[in-house]
Formats: structure tokens, C-alpha cells, sequence
């Protein structure tokens, strides 16, 4: 990846470009690329966001780890990321297959295929061939605490999908948040109305115990909700533009996509968009001044489903301009609630089109 990106990188496509106002996401400067593992259940967003993780120098992307959401088959999921991985170059990274099922209570289809189709792409695969299957060594809760306890440079965990592997990998490894304090995630809302309720958004409800233990452990969590991804649209001018990309995965995007945008169509009320879900959390590690946040203390609802509240974000918002700010050692969950939508549509197009043509 290295050659074909550094290029980029000297034409300043990297780290710190300033497209709008500083927030307060603190950028990953590094002197080597920056290790990560993404759990995620591609899923049409989450094949884009895989897609912009390889094609960022600042990334290494060592593993991707199957998660069920926007569908229950992990296997079709996991094949779904090789075929992503294979498309974008990244041949040798391993995926994992993790949860298939939420921690305790029974899973609930809130909507994953009607939004992604019975194959999680739109009925459009990824138009290359994988050189390798499924890496059946460890489990993905395995294979995050492996990397946590050994690994020289901790990774930077980003969870695309509900949050039960990094809630299964904190029950295998207690200190888990000590170790990969960093997390990054697409998921749950504040202001925002929500997706799969009037309150709570996809991710979070799908698994709202795993979030609740996730967000009580200490890791230093920022999130990329429905407050900035509902305000990031990618419209039918903008996926031209990536269509025109002179890579194969820009065709790919624009035609899976297709799905997508139908269902925000005919179940959103949305003419021929699609926001930008889960290539925000990638995009907030990357460019992280295109992100305006707040830190406050932060639980999740569990009641039961069908409860509209079911992975509701209780973020306590109270206080006035002069009340004392949180800090990370009292709230350690940052959420993403202004983005500058031009500077991430502007920067996700640089970024695709360094992937092999």
C-alpha cells in the first residue's frame, strides 16, 4: 500500500488537513502507520468504510473482525469483507468470524436487509477474488484480546457494527480497555431522531447489553452517531464522482450503493441519497478537525425490546456555559455532534481514488 499512496501523502492528503473548525478529537500522529482492527458486519457502509481504511496511509489495517447487524449470516458477511479486502488490495489481511447472535437478549431483525439486501451489498458483490478464506484460528473476540495482550503497538479497535465482539473480548480479557484503550464507533445518537426507533439507532439496539458494558469499561470512546452521519449526505452527483473514479471499486460503490439509496427512498422519504454511517468513525480517526464533539458521562438503555429507548444514549448534558467542563477522567465517551459534511465528501473522494486502479 505504501508505494501507491505516498505520493498522496506528500501532496498533503494525510494527517491535518483543516476543513473547517478544530474539534476536539486528538489527531493520531504517528511515525508509522497506525495499527487497527475494525469489527463490522458489511454491509453496504461498511464495505465503503473498509474500502477508505486501506486506502489511508495512516492505517495499517491488521485484521477485520465479522460481527452479525445488517445481517445474522457472519459467514456471507465475512465473505463480503474478503471480497472488500481483495477489491482494495489488502489481500493478506485475516478476517475473523465473531458473534452471531446479541449477548442475552434474542435478536431482533431491525431492518438490515431491507436497507442492505438478503446479501449485505445490494445484490452486487465486490468484483474481485479473494486469495484466501476465512482465518478459523481464533474466534474475533480471540483474535482482539491477542492483539491487545501481545502486539508491540496497541491497535485502535473501530466497531462498524453492534458492539458485542469488543463486549465478548472484554469478558476474555477484563482489562481490555487498559490495554486498546482507544475505540472508535459508528453508533447511537444524542439529538438526532433515531433510525430503527424514534429514540436509538442500528447498532446500539441491536445490541444494547454489549453497548452498556462497552461504554462503562473505560475505553476512551468516540462516536460517530446519527448527530453527524445524518448530516453527511452523499447525494446522486456526488456517487457520479465516485463512479468516474478511475479504480474498479468506484463503479462497485456507485452500483451497491443502488440499494441503499432505494431504501432511504422508498422507507426514509429521502430522494436518491445516503448518508455516510460508518465510514464517519474511520473518517473521524483520520480527520479528526472535521469533527466538532462533547464529552459528557454516558449510559445506554436496556429495556427490553420492543422499548423505543433499547440502546438509547443517556448522554447527562446538563450545565451551563459557566459549569466546569468533563474531562476524560470523569466521562470517558466523546461524541461527534458538528462535522464539516464537505470536507468529509471531499476527503472520502481523495482517499478512494488511491485504491488500485
Amino acid at each position: 500500500m505504501g508505494g501507491r499512496v505516498a505520493s498522496a501523502w506528500m501532496l498533503g492528503l494525510g494527517l491535518g488537513l483543516a476543513h473547517g473548525a478544530v474539534g476536539s478529537f486528538a489527531p493520531p500522529y504517528l511515525d508509522s502507520p497506525r495499527p487497527v482492527i475494525i469489527s463490522t458486519d458489511p454491509g453496504v457502509d461498511d464495505s465503503i468504510a473498509l474500502l477508505l481504511a486501506v486506502a489511508s496511509p495512516e492505517l495499517d489495517l491488521r485484521a477485520v473482525c465479522i460481527n452479525y447487524g445488517s445481517l445474522t449470516d457472519t459467514g456471507r458477511l465475512a465473505r463480503n469483507a474478503l471480497g472488500v479486502l481483495a477489491l482494495a488490495g489488502a489481500h493478506s489481511v485475516p478476517v475473523y468470524v465473531g458473534a452471531e447472535l446479541p449477548l442475552a437478549a434474542p435478536f431482533h431483525d431491525l431492518g438490515g436487509v431491507r436497507f442492505h439486501g438478503t446479501d449485505g451489498v445490494g445484490g452486487v458483490p465486490p468484483p474481485a477474488t479473494p486469495t484466501h478464506g476465512i482465518n478459523a484460528t481464533l474466534t474475533a473476540a480471540e483474535a482482539i484480546v491477542e492483539a491487545c495482550r501481545t502486539w508491540a503497538i496497541k491497535p485502535t479497535l473501530i466497531s462498524l457494527a453492534p458492539l458485542t465482539n469488543i463486549a465478548l473480548a472484554l469478558a476474555l480479557e477484563p482489562k481490555l480497555a487498559e490495554l486498546c484503550p482507544d475505540l472508535y464507533l459508528m453508533g447511537g445518537t444524542v439529538a438526532t431522531p433515531g433510525n430503527v426507533s424514534p429514540l436509538a439507532e442500528a447498532n446500539l439496539a441491536n445490541d444494547a447489553d454489549a453497548a452498556a458494558r462497552v461504554f462503562s469499561a473505560n475505553f476512551s470512546i468516540r462516536a460517530a452517531g446519527l448527530d453527524v452521519t445524518m448530516a453527511t449526505w452523499l447525494d446522486s452527483a456526488y456517487l457520479d464522482q465516485i463512479k468516474a473514479l478511475a479504480t474498479p471499486a468506484g463503479p462497485w460503490i456507485a452500483s451497491m450503493t443502488q440499494f441503499y439509496r432505494n431504501a432511504y427512498r422508498e422507507l426514509g422519504g429521502y430522494n436518491g441519497s445516503m448518508p455516510l454511517h460508518d465510514p464517519s468513525a474511520v473518517m473521524m480517526l483520520l480527520e479528526p478537525s472535521l469533527y466538532g464533539a462533547e464529552r459528557w458521562p454516558t449510559g445506554i438503555d436496556t429495556t427490553p425490546y420492543p422499548s423505543p429507548t433499547r440502546g438509547l444514549v443517556i448522554a447527562d448534558r446538563r450545565g451551563g456555559p459557566l459549569s466546569p467542563k468533563w474531562t476524560a477522567a470523569n466521562a470517558s465517551v466523546e461524541i461527534a455532534m458538528t462535522v464539516n459534511a464537505d470536507g468529509v465528501r471531499s476527503t472520502l473522494k481523495q482517499r478512494l481514488a488511491l485504491l488500485p486502479p
